[in-house]
């Protein structure tokens, strides 16, 4: 078989990259928060970022979950784009966003009034619980802009504008980074809201990206060639084919968040294992040395009330009690890090989802299936340029993001490990996205939910708790995970009967 770079590789690339800015952008809204939340003082830093990293789950369970309207959306959009079929595409567009208005004001609104309870259901630590219930309220209160948003730039990538998001995404994330300088240290006029403000900053920096694609869509040359947003366009039966091809994805996306909610989880027991190890540790030897967060708040008392070695004894007990979530500051942070290479690969994979429907739009079958192939292979070489970067200076890039180095070598240790397997990750997310956007939503569901609940989790659990081979055993489940995924998609896409699906 022929190299097929010269006529596959310029488009996927023309395709992927808008989308690549525009997802990294976007996910600079969450590594910003940890950012910054991490440059708070470290009674606020390490909790704060803990709270961060249980509320991203949390906010793509709900809003993930409605979001999926986008994977149906492009599916649908791409194919009547295939077939020269513009007013059909725009009635796609009409309904869509009927839809994610409905459900996310709906979902968004209970979920709201129900994050306290979900928060005590999987995190046990009343700092982590503080600090993530505002903040993930705020964030809960722009699953509706989350949910449009998704809508609308579906719509535009499956009619070959991916530059359209790229832009708002930009501009939504210079919003944020003024925001979250206001919101969580208040100059100025500003309130201090500490972890809560960068939630609220993240609120209205969506909202903004929100607006600038409802104004792209309303530009008169594409209403007049797609004729959407007209009362005619509004058709249950387009509504249903979208929740139909959508609701699988939907459910695939609760799967995944579930497993690393539950993942999560697993992770503050390594937290109360480690406290229990250095409480037995502070009773049998006085004079020990402390954790720099101990030591730094121990400091400042001593400055108050005078050095007094009992009540300094009596205090560090009581702070690491208090049990800061290292482990799953850690692993908020690994979450953080490895975003650029899931959003990257989720870029490639949604531009060769567009691409894959508009050729069975087309009626050509085998290039869909090429261009899967041949973005995994443009995507792996970036990627593993990325990976050697990762694996040569993991403690520079965590650095980045916290100054707590009881976290920056626990989490540096986990980035070694995971730097082979970023290829793996993103030819995994791309074979994934192909099939969505083939239509084959209901396979992906099954494969994702299998492997999380029979692999993911019970190999975590085995690895990090049973076999004692704490945060690093734990995450090389991930790897685990990732491989079968690539494994299976892989296979999926050899054979002949997503070529099939229609829509």
């Amino acid at each position: 078989m022929p190299i097929a770079y010269p006529s596959y590789w310029p488009r996927i690339l023309r395709m992927a990259l808008p989308i690549v800015i525009a997802m990294l952008t976007q996910t600079a809204i969450n590594i910003l928060d940890t950012v910054m939340v991490g440059w708070l003082e470290p009674s606020y830093a390490v909790a704060g970022q803990a709270a961060l990293g249980f509320s991203t789950p949390l906010l793509w369970l709900f809003g993930g979950f409605l979001s999926s309207i986008g994977i149906g959306t492009l599916a649908i959009v791409a194919r009547r784009q295939g077939e020269k079929n513009f007013p059909l595409a725009g009635a796609a567009l009409t309904n869509a966003v009927t839809i994610a208005i409905i459900s996310s004001l709906v979902v968004g609104t209970l979920a709201y009034a129900f994050v306290p309870q979900i928060f005590r259901l999987f995190i046990n630590n009343d700092a982590v619980v503080a600090f993530g219930v505002p903040y993930a309220r705020f964030r809960l209160l722009g699953v509706l802009s989350m949910v449009t948003t998704a809508a609308i730039k579906s719509f535009f990538d499956g009619t070959n504008r991916t530059y359209v998001h790229m832009v708002a995404a930009i501009v939504m994330n210079v919003g944020n980074i003024v925001l979250n300088y206001c919101f969580i240290f208040g100059p100025g006029p500003f309130p201090a809201l500490n972890v809560a403000g960068a939630g609220l900053a993240s609120l209205v920096a969506t909202y903004i990206g929100l607006f600038i694609m409802i104004g792209w869509s309303l530009v008169p040359s594409i209403r007049r060639q797609y004729q959407s947003y007209r009362p005619s366009s509004f058709c249950p039966r387009t509504m249903w084919n979208i929740i139909r091809v959508s609701v699988p994805s939907g459910v695939a996306n609760i799967f995944v968040m579930t497993g690393f909610l539950i993942f999560f989880k697993i992770v503050g027991l390594l937290d109360v294992n480690h406290v229990e190890n250095l409480i037995l540790g502070m009773k049998s030897y006085a004079g020990s040395v402390l954790p720099s967060w101990i030591e730094a708040q121990n400091a400042a008392l001593d400055m108050g009330y005078g050095h007094n070695s009992i009540w300094s004894a009596d205090l560090s007990l009581a702070m690491v009690q208090a049990h800061p979530p290292v482990f799953s500051s850690t692993s908020n942070l690994i979450v953080s890090i490895m975003s650029v290479c899931f959003m990257g690969a989720m870029a490639f994979g949604t531009a060769t989802a567009s691409l894959v429907s508009q050729s069975l739009g087309e009626k050509k079958p085998e290039i869909a299936q090429r261009y899967a192939f041949e973005s995994a292979k443009v995507a792996s070489i970036l990627f593993a340029a990325l990976g050697v970067v990762v694996f040569c200076m993991p403690e520079t890039i965590v650095g980045w993001l916290s100054n707590v180095n009881e976290v920056i070598e626990v989490t540096a240790s986990i980035l070694r490990l995971l730097a082979p397997g970023i290829v793996i990750i993103a030819c995994a997310l791309i074979f994934t996205q192909s099939l969505f956007g083939a239509g084959c939503t209901k396979f992906v569901m099954c494969v994702e939910g299998t492997l999380h609940f029979c692999c993911l989790i019970p190999i975590a659990y085995l690895l990090g708790i049973v076999l004692d081979l704490g945060i690093l055993g734990m995450w090389s489940s991930v790897l685990i995970y990732a491989s079968a995924l690539c494994i299976i998609m892989f296979c999926k896409l050899k054979s002949d009967g997503w070529k099939k699906v229609v829509l």
